[in-house]
């Protein structure tokens, strides 16, 4: 047979298919990609969303899988980075398994003990499943035997795995797969969004198998309105209540954020403002609450859904007519992927708005709409060789075939593409730390390794490449409320008492950390021009791409070839612009800061910030604190840094690697990293909480081994670009890039944003101690108290503190003796009529009234204000007599009363429970 007769056969063969499903009509892809899966060849199938890409894998598959069923055994793993998306995976290809007869499963993290047992005993012929699920698969003897048989890997929202360790992680688990099955592993990779697809067809296969890469080259079109809002989140949250409601659309409304907490905070303001429902969609939230918004979205049910990631993948959640962005997507492939969730369907305009209160967000969007017409996407970079990875696996595969030998290990390894550099060296390093950690015994003649008695909750214990990060709250000593919460990792860096820190837009300062209750006891502050210590978690990098082009629409805006709103144009005051040819520095001796404006995106500019940080310390002798985002660099110093100086250093030659290596010793960002990568080497417990000397001295053990050489390449994975830095150096020293120095008296405002967490830009009390004193006594005149006859204890009543009259005497027994306790004290009546009946107390009962008399005492002699003192937090009887007999003027007394709150909150966590 000719290949033109084999072609029109396979094409007969794909309607007939497809046909069945009722597609009268294949999709570009589904005509290009399904001949190619019926063949048996690995690939990797890029189309934007909407275009059929699960259909034209599983259509096939399953009708090859059909003839050669075999009971009990797995045929097809389906894997997917998200358990929701496994959730609408399974839902849409029920009907193709059905009418192959063929059995379908999920096994993930939400499944339930009953549901994982019967897929254990009766093994399905297609199971869905993520890939941190099928690390566990691959140590069940049970599961090993299923998957004997194993014939096709189809792999969902391959980009969403390729720039992460979870990426790396599944490379590793395809290639133990490949020697647990009898036959050659067909892996179909499925993605809307790749920058670099021959690298991730490589990521898909392994090194030493070629695969096919088949591409939809076509362009969708986004309809997408930007609107900036001058304003805070809250102006923000009420032009999307206008802009929906004037649009009246009936159809579920998808409102991205790109972070969890603006989801929460952006939600919570409009459930206020808003008459229609609100639901929240994110990671954190339980599977029954993600599954039932899930469902409403599915039900088109009129209303705002407000999430972040978890609703960016491929699921089908019905019609969207409209996505709303809250700030710009970061990154071209975020866009494409959210913002494609409307209209979901290949032919139609996807639908959106992106609403901003901030100015770089409007130009960064039109940057991105700029390079989806140019069909430009971010590269996602492979991570190289990553040891933790690597550690786990190991540790895994002697659980899989028990005694396993260094050159056996080393050929599997080497066969996954992210490890294809690895040298020997490198394994026999991280096979020692393994084995000095009892984790694994190796014995170093026979060169073979097996597992130890420590292996088993080792593996299964760090699961996940991605670290728990424990969350402390953040707990206001003046306004008695919880005010947020910090990550372990600025506490154990930044924990310290004294230390300032910025958190919803104010400066706190630190009382204490309370490790027991997870705790961080903070007061307000208002400090002048200090560098105030800041931790903004992992935000989205913005690639040197988007950061030239959003330089470049800077210069059109103020030469009027774009025409903004009049509040954008405002923040382009500096002269020159900073632009993608032009770095600004503006100089403010008064603050001793310097603000760098470099349009050259957030790995790049931190790059540079750490090289200028480093030299600057070192040239003069004084630290030099920096920060920086995709657009701009904040270097602060108690010493001066002049422009002759900068100049000078920032046009020497460097060897980079060696100077942000040496830079990163002892500092914030390598200490924590070497903590997390520690936690999943298992040389720190699981739930050990972040401490910064203990990360330190981790870092200093550790230093010349595989542990701390994995947290320096996830570091410079992360968080630099040495190759591009390098060019943009060269350009500088060859004045192709112009570097302009301003000494100002105020900062601009295009330097705005990144000052906001170093230098104190908010409205706050002009003096901090009536601010403070204002602030405590709005709330003590709030408290509420339960009001008692201490005599009989037959006359009560709850109060708030401002409620109460000088001159109490109780109704029943005319006495003056009243006292206070907390107003949910049920028990102290009791206590009291008991005592007046006669009746015998007990220890803690006597104790309770003796206290109550004391209190009774204060009130009948000081009336109100010893109602206001014991109000206080933390303020008992005792400590009330000495406020109130050492009582000066009203002022005093409130001082007196929070000093005393403030030492209970300090001292509490040494007392005995």
């Amino acid at each position: 047979m000719n290949d033109h007769d084999q072609i029109h056969q396979l094409n007969q063969l794909l309607n007939s298919l497809f046909g069945k499903f009722g597609f009268s009509k294949l999709t570009e892809i589904q005509k290009k990609a399904s001949p190619i899966i019926l063949q048996k060849k690995d690939c990797l199938v890029i189309a934007p969303t909407g275009s059929g890409k699960t259909e034209c894998s599983v259509i096939p598959i399953f009708s090859l899988v059909k003839n050669v069923k075999i009971s009990g055994k797995i045929k097809t793993l389906y894997i997917t980075p998200l358990r929701a998306l496994n959730r609408d995976v399974f839902r849409r290809i029920t009907k193709y398994a059905n009418e192959n007869q063929l059995t379908l499963e999920i096994r993930h993290g939400d499944t339930s003990q009953k549901d994982r047992k019967k897929i254990t005993e009766n093994p399905p012929d297609i199971l869905i499943t993520t890939p941190e699920t099928l690390v566990i698969l691959l140590t069940q003897v049970k599961m090993l035997s299923a998957l004997t048989d194993l014939e096709w890997i189809v792999i969902d929202e391959v980009h969403e795995l390729l720039s992460s360790e979870r990426g790396s992680q599944l490379s590793l688990s395809i290639e133990r797969l490949e020697i647990n099955s009898r036959y050659p592993l067909t892996k179909v990779g499925l993605s809307a969004t790749v920058g670099n697809f021959e690298d991730a067809g490589k990521f898909l296969v392994g090194t030493k198998r070629k695969c096919e890469i088949i591409r939809d080259t076509s362009v969708r079109k986004y309809d997408v309105e930007v609107k900036y809002v001058d304003g805070t989140i809250s102006d923000v949250a009420q032009k999307i209540i206008d802009y929906v409601v004037e649009l009246e659309l009936d159809s579920p409304i998808l409102l991205f954020t790109n972070t969890r907490g603006e989801a929460e905070f952006l939600a919570s303001i409009l459930k206020e403002k808003s008459s229609f429902p609100i639901e929240l969609h994110h990671g954190s939230l339980s599977k029954q609450v993600r599954e039932e918004t899930e469902l409403t979205l599915r039900e088109g049910k009129r209303g705002i859904v407000v999430c972040t990631s978890s609703l960016e993948l491929g699921l089908d959640i019905g019609s969207i007519e409209l996505v709303i962005h809250y700030g710009s997507p970061r990154q071209v492939s975020k866009f494409v992927q959210r913002i494609g969730r409307s209209k979901h369907n290949r032919d139609a305009s996807a639908q959106g708005l992106i609403i901003t209160n901030n100015s770089d967000d409007e130009f960064e969007t039109r940057a991105i709409l700029d390079r989806i017409h140019e069909g430009s996407i971010e590269e996602q970079t492979i991570h190289e060789g990553s040891l933790d990875v690597l550690a786990h696996h190991l540790v895994g595969l002697s659980m899989q075939i028990g005694e396993v030998s260094i050159e056996q290990a080393f050929d599997l390894v080497t066969k996954a593409y992210p490890f294809r550099n690895l040298k020997i060296e490198d394994l026999l390093d991280v096979i020692n730390l393994l084995d000095s950690n009892y984790l694994i015994f190796f014995d170093r003649i026979k060169m073979t390794y097996w597992k130890k008695g420590g292996s088993f909750k080792y593996y299964f214990e760090n699961l996940s490449t991605i670290p728990d990060i424990l969350k402390f709250k953040v707990f206001d000593s003046v306004g008695k409320k919880i005010i947020g919460s910090l990550d372990q990792r600025f506490v154990g860096d930044f924990g310290d008492s004294g230390n300032i820190f910025v958190l919803k837009g104010l400066q706190w300062r630190i009382l204490n950390v309370d490790e027991k209750s997870f705790s961080v006891n903070v007061e307000p502050f208002r400090g002048g021009g200090i560098t105030v210590p800041y931790w903004e978690g992992e935000s989205i990098p913005i690639d040197y791409k988007t950061a030239r082009k959003v330089g470049s629409f800077r210069s059109k805006v103020k030469n009027g070839d774009i025409t903004l709103t009049n509040k954008i144009i405002e923040k382009l005051t500096i002269d020159p612009i900073p632009d993608q040819n032009n770095i600004v520095i503006e100089s403010n001796r008064s603050q001793g800061s310097i603000v760098i404006h470099s349009c050259m995106g957030s790995k790049i500019n931190s790059t540079i910030s750490t090289i200028l940080s480093s030299m600057l310390s070192t040239m003069l002798g004084s630290i030099v604190d920096s920060r920086s985002d995709g657009y701009r660099i904040v270097l602060s110093s108690t010493a001066r840094i002049s422009e002759k100086l900068f100049i000078e250093i920032l046009e020497d030659d460097y060897n980079l690697q060696s100077v942000v290596s040496a830079s990163l010793t002892g500092t914030h960002n390598v200490n924590w990293r070497t903590w997390c990568v520690a936690k999943k080497f298992g040389v720190v417990g699981r739930g050990a909480v972040y401490e910064r000397k203990s990360a330190r001295f981790l870092y200093e053990r550790y230093s010349k081994t595989a542990l701390v050489h994995e947290a320096l390449r996830e570091l410079f994975h992360d968080k630099y670009d040495l190759k591009n830095t390098e060019k943009i150096l060269k350009k500088i020293k060859d004045d192709e890039i112009h570097v302009t120095w301003l000494e100002v008296d105020k900062f601009s405002k295009l330097a705005e944003p990144v000052l906001d967490h170093t230098a104190k830009y908010y409205a706050s009390p002009a003096n901090l101690d009536k601010g403070i004193i204002d602030l405590v006594i709005a709330r003590l005149e709030k408290t509420k108290h339960r009001l008692i006859c201490a005599r009989c204890g037959k006359w009560e009543r709850v109060m708030q503190t401002f409620e109460v009259k000088d001159l109490m005497i109780c109704p029943y027994c005319k006495a003056r003796q009243i006292t206070a306790t907390y107003y949910s004290d049920y028990d102290l009546p009791k206590i009291i009529r008991k005592k007046h009946d006669g009746k015998k107390l007990s220890t803690e009962e006597k104790h309770k009234f003796v206290r109550a008399w004391k209190v009774a005492s204060l009130i009948e002699n000081f009336g109100k204000t010893a109602i206001t003192v014991i109000s206080g937090y933390g303020v008992g009887a005792d400590t009330a007599a000495r406020i109130l007999r050492n009582m000066v003027d009203e002022e005093h007394l409130f001082k007196q009363i929070y000093e005393a709150e403030r030492q209970y909150v300090v001292t509490r966590g040494f007392w005995d429970s």
